[in-house]
């Protein structure tokens, strides 16, 4: 499957390689689709728009909303400011701090700041990084295109997107102008909400629609910034039990999960880890369904290869009863 887009910001259990195994088992004649734990987007942008149906990302987040939505509505904006935030001094790391704190720069700075072109660089010592991380928790206005480009900048300045580790690593934010031009001609056809998941699923549940979750994973909470303990896991699965249309869940290989959810059909998906120190090692995640995905499987399609690894997708729990024919 060739994807229309990428996710252009890296995020905490991005899905951007599985989607081809997760976009064919899902329903192809659906006339909506919600992301209610929207992240980087990886499946909202690797699909290809279809006129009948009505997407839907949704984050918790207000910050990555802010930034979705400016990529949507102001790209040549954005892209203006991304050319324009340098960081080489602790000046320059004051004003950008202020930005975020909604302090507006007096003119003659801002007319300074944006007469420089200059390649990017991040470079935050780690007290620094902690007082930006407090000030991005903070609300953000929708379309704020400063702050989404801060947001964007801090996101690929750390390691691997938490914005919660910064280290000396340059960033030519040019390099992502076309990922973020894609993205932008994807998300023309994408309602953007900024909405608790557990309250938008309910609020958007149609018959002839797919819920694709992608919660934090089970055990692995503290990778994410969102809060979300044991119950949530449990509230999210009575309202995805409660769900009227198709539902997709995203989820890692464990034994709790997997009783959790012994009422849905559930496919591990899984290949060899070539970075365990074990032999015959293997890493493995869950797509779960409470329809039958078979219907819908293109088993042509069932292994697929990246560098140094071969994933499977295997069918391995059927439920008694089928919630949704």
């Amino acid at each position: 499957m060739r994807t229309i887009a990428a996710p252009f910001i890296p995020w905490v259990g991005g899905k951007e390689k599985l989607v081809p195994y997760i976009s064919q088992v899902l329903p192809p004649n659906a006339h909506q689709l919600l992301d209610p734990f929207g992240g980087g987007g990886a499946l909202t942008l690797g699909l290809p728009t279809c006129p009948s149906r009505l997407d839907i990302y949704n984050d918790f987040n207000r910050d990555l909303v802010n930034l979705f939505v400016c990529v949507r509505d102001c790209l040549l904006s954005l892209l203006r400011e991304l050319d324009f935030l340098p960081l080489h001094s602790r000046a320059e790391f004051d004003d950008l701090k202020a930005l975020l704190a909604h302090d507006a720069l007096p003119p003659e700075e801002m007319e300074s700041w944006e007469e420089k072109e200059l390649e990017i660089a991040s470079s935050f010592p780690e007290e620094d990084a902690t007082e930006l991380i407090a000030i991005l928790k903070g609300k953000a206005e929708l379309r704020n295109v400063r702050r989404a480009a801060a947001f964007y900048k801090t996101s690929r300045g750390s390691f691997s997107g938490t914005r919660s580790s910064f280290g000396v690593k340059r960033n030519n934010i040019r390099r992502f102008r076309y990922q973020l031009e894609r993205a932008s001609k994807r998300l023309q056809d994408v309602v953007i909400e900024n909405k608790d998941a557990m309250s938008l699923i309910p609020e958007r549940d149609v018959p002839n629609g797919i819920v694709y979750c992608d919660p934090p994973y089970y055990e692995a909470e503290q990778l994410y910034e969102a809060e979300f303990g044991k119950r949530d896991h449990v509230r999210l699965f009575h309202v995805l039990k409660a769900c009227k249309g198709y539902v997709v869940v995203s989820y890692n290989d464990c034994p709790y999960i997997r009783n959790l959810y012994k009422d849905f059909f559930i496919i591990t998906l899984q290949r060899d880890n070539p970075m365990a120190k074990k032999k015959k090692s293997v890493y493995r995640e869950l797509i779960i369904t409470n329809y039958d995905p078979r219907q819908f499987w293109d088993k042509q399609l069932d292994l697929f290869e990246e560098p140094g690894a071969k994933w499977t997708m295997d069918l391995v729990h059927i439920p008694r009863k089928v919630l949704k024919q």
